[in-house]
């Protein structure tokens, strides 16, 4: 955990953390959740006249056998979070 009172976190890292209530233990070494920011062509076409036939960017999270994708990093977390509690491979 943080040396930062858990109030003083970013929201998104905030957010994230509360994805894990109950943390992880000794077993439990290793990368948790992968956060890519990547791009490609046509790749979030979120509104009829955005990124229309061009390249776009955005991020990618993966963790818990939960992968989800969104143009901006606040809905991808809020997508995997979401997705995280829903998943029976989650646990």
């Amino acid at each position: 955990m943080s040396d930062k009172p858990f109030a003083k976190l970013n929201a998104i890292d905030a957010q994230i953390r509360r994805c894990f209530p109950d943390g992880f233990g000794p077993g439990d070494d290793g990368i948790h959740v992968t956060i890519e920011f990547f791009s490609g062509f046509e790749k979030f076409n979120t509104r009829p006249y955005h990124n229309y036939e061009a390249w776009s960017d955005g991020y990618r999270i993966t963790g818990k056998g939960v992968t989800v994708e969104s143009e901006d990093l606040d809905d991808a977390v809020t997508a995997f979070c979401d997705k995280l509690k829903e998943s029976p491979d989650a646990t």
